[in-house]
């Protein structure tokens, strides 16, 4: 027996409503209803493949769309971290900077048991930029881990923010560094000029352009341009609720 097929004017009054078959699912099943037991099989046997292509289509695509929210929540929160310590870096370099320093300070330093009080104290106070570096060592160490996971999520961009900070640590550290062994034994071991470039890279407010705290406001705004409007895009869409609220996935 042949299989019954649809009479023609019901062909053309379905035809373009299955461009959206989850909309017309009732509107056929009705329609069907009145053309006999034949053709009911035949649309029957429609709507189960028409819904199960639809399920298919809408599951697929509630994955689909959370897998990229979920990944979208990772590069937030990785943002919101970066973003964090970005201005904490700000903090502990004008911490590092400061002019306000007192000889007690450099206290962790390696002492000469020949040392005069006077030359324990003058080399206290030489060290202190160093202590206090020494200090912060595990956030700076932390602080450059980011770069890596960055660098391979959002590029070159993201990581030049980073080597910028390190630029001005480098140079922040090179000028102590090169400071106290100068004038560890000879108070008069650096030449006017040359003594007086390290004290403004060393202290915050010595130059009349801070060339490290122009650095460290440079990377900041490179990482906003990148992190910002990541961290402000936080809304779920109602398509994703939607499908993890039908599927229970949690």
């Amino acid at each position: 027996m042949a299989a019954a097929s649809l009479p023609k004017t019901m062909e053309s009054s379905t035809e373009g409503r299955l461009a959206n078959p989850l909309r017309t699912l009732n509107k056929i099943y009705d329609l069907a209803l009145s053309q006999g037991d034949a053709v009911l099989e035949v649309i029957q046997g429609w709507l189960t493949a028409i819904a199960t292509g639809a399920g298919v289509y809408v599951a697929v695509g509630g994955l689909n769309a959370w897998r990229r929210e979920t990944t979208g929540k990772r590069d937030i929160e990785l943002c919101q971290a970066v973003i964090e310590r970005f201005y904490e870096a700000e903090q502990r370099m004008d911490a590092l900077r400061s002019p306000a320093s007192y000889a007690s300070e450099g206290k962790t330093r390696q002492r000469d048991e020949s040392e005069s009080d006077e030359e324990r104290d003058r080399r206290d106070h030489l060290f202190v930029p160093l202590a206090r570096l020494e200090s912060q060592s595990e956030f700076w160490s932390e602080f450059f881990s980011y770069s890596f996971r960055m660098r391979a999520l959002f590029g070159e961009n993201a990581a030049a923010a980073f080597d910028t900070v390190d630029a001005a640590l480098r140079s922040f550290r090179a000028a102590a560094i090169t400071r106290y062994q100068a004038l560890f034994r000879n108070p008069n071991g650096l030449n006017a000029e040359t003594h007086q470039r390290f004290e403004e890279r060393i202290w915050a407010g010595y130059a009349e352009r801070d060339e490290i705290a122009a650095k460290m406001a440079e990377a900041i705004k490179a990482m906003e341009a990148i992190c910002i409007p990541i961290v402000r895009s936080t809304k779920p869409s109602a398509l994703v609720a939607n499908f993890l609220k039908r599927y229970r996935l949690f």
